[in-house]
């Protein structure tokens, strides 16, 4: 009987060991990547934006409350190279009123476990602003999320206005409704991104139209899920406008930020998967491995055989004398 019972600890020892390696190294990698299927929209708001008018009725200022959607989906037609994912994404944002204040599209490949940029000329990588107009970017640093296991340290952050990545400064670790975060700051100084053909009459000109440079400036804080390296909130303080001969009109100012049902949506979601990516990563297959030696090396001293000077004096007891003789 105890050598069945140990031979049964050493095959269930046996199994734990090899189901922890599987799952840490098989299982893992398999979760740690972005889906194929993905179909996301995320809703953000600007509240109080000032926004300029392009109706040629007002061309001027206004202040307003913006809506943001924008939906991801990941793009079956194409065929990445293995590891990598390609999502195009539409956006509208609309005023208070319900009329359309922008349009855009873009599509951008990427690692799909990284989350980095990567270049790919099979995948198409582009924008596509309000006017219709495609260009092709040449992207690079994080674009739609950061690393499954994001570390604390910096990261390289797209940015679509500059067309290139700069800094995004981690800023240690805190929690939005429970959930624990990694928080990244990304701070663009003010620069020039452009020029604009603006009607003359929008800087008190007489001509029909000026050349105004377009000036952008944004402070971007990101809070990620480290697990899954998805932001849980992403608050964007953007400052545009353009300026001629010292005059200076807002082209966009506000701060936009992921609404708090899309907030608590992100917390929901991502608690289930942070959970089950640690548990894949670390805690299951260590668990597992532990157990698995600890009953292989229980199992392995029970189905030990006995030493031999034990079995040769078993039956054969010490003579005594027979009582009564």
């Amino acid at each position: 009987m105890r050598r069945i019972i140990g031979t049964a600890l050493v095959g269930l020892g046996v199994f734990l060991v090899v189901a922890a390696a599987l799952i840490r190294f098989y299982a893992y990698p398999s979760l740690a990547r972005v889906p194929t299927n993905y179909d996301e929209t995320t809703h953000l708001q600007a509240k109080d934006a000032r926004i300029f008018n392009t109706n040629p009725k007002v061309l001027a200022p206004e202040t307003t409350n913006l809506t943001v959607a924008a939906r991801t989906v990941a793009d079956s037609s194409i065929h990445p190279p293995a590891g990598d994912a390609v999502w195009n994404t539409n956006t509208t944002i609309t005023r208070a009123d319900g009329t359309i204040f922008q349009r855009s599209r873009e599509r951008a490949p990427f690692d799909a476990v990284t989350g980095a940029a990567v270049s790919c000329a099979s995948c198409g990588s582009w924008s596509e602003s309000t006017q219709g107009q495609q260009d092709t970017v040449d992207r690079s640093g994080q674009v739609y999320k950061f690393p499954f296991d994001t570390q604390r340290h910096d990261y390289q952050n797209w940015d679509d206005a500059i067309g290139a990545a700069t800094t995004a400064k981690y800023e240690g670790q805190t929690s939005i409704q429970g959930l624990k975060v990694y928080k990244f700051v990304q701070t663009i100084a003010p620069r020039i991104i452009g020029h604009e053909q603006v009607p003359g009459s929008v800087f008190g000109s007489k001509a029909a139209s000026v050349d105004a440079a377009m000036w952008y400036a944004m402070t971007r804080t990101l809070y990620i899920e480290p697990a899954t390296g998805s932001p849980v909130q992403r608050i964007e303080q953007r400052t545009q406008e353009m300026r001629y001969d010292g005059t200076t009109v807002p082209a966009f100012d506000g701060t936009v930020e992921y609404t708090p049902a899309q907030v608590t949506d992100e917390v929901n979601t991502l608690s289930t998967n942070a959970m089950l990516l640690s548990g894949a990563r670390l805690w299951i297959p260590v668990g597992g491995l532990l157990l698995g030696l600890v009953l292989l090396g229980a199992g392995l001293v029970m189905t030990r055989r006995e030493p031999q000077g034990h079995e040769a004096n078993r039956g054969h007891g010490v003579d005594r004398p027979l009582v009564g003789v």
